[in-house]
């Protein structure tokens, strides 16, 4: 919960709201260690998959990927293609 509550109190502005240029490079160094310390925290509330989630959603993800190509080859750009091949070759003849 505390980490909840720093967030939320976390801002990775300059210290002024009108602060110059070099105010805001003398503040990186803290600015960025703040926001890996964020970072870290929030890693920490991550909920990683299990081995097993990993393999069948890579398996799912696999199989769409192989059934749309093949759909989208096959079903779409190549009668796509001839038809364009198709008015091409008119259209060429047209021109003669």
């Amino acid at each position: 919960m505390r980490a909840v509550k720093e967030k939320l109190d976390t801002t990775y502005a300059a210290t002024a709201p009108d602060a110059g240029p070099v105010d805001k490079l003398r503040g990186y160094p803290a600015r960025t260690r703040r926001f890996l310390h964020d970072v870290r925290l929030e890693m920490r509330n991550v909920t990683w998959p299990s081995w097993n989630d990993v393999k069948s959603t890579t398996v799912v993800v696999l199989i769409a990927t192989f059934f749309f190509g093949f759909y989208l080859g096959f079903f779409l750009d190549y009668p796509l293609s001839r038809v364009m091949h198709t008015l091409l070759s008119w259209g060429r003849a047209l021109v003669r």
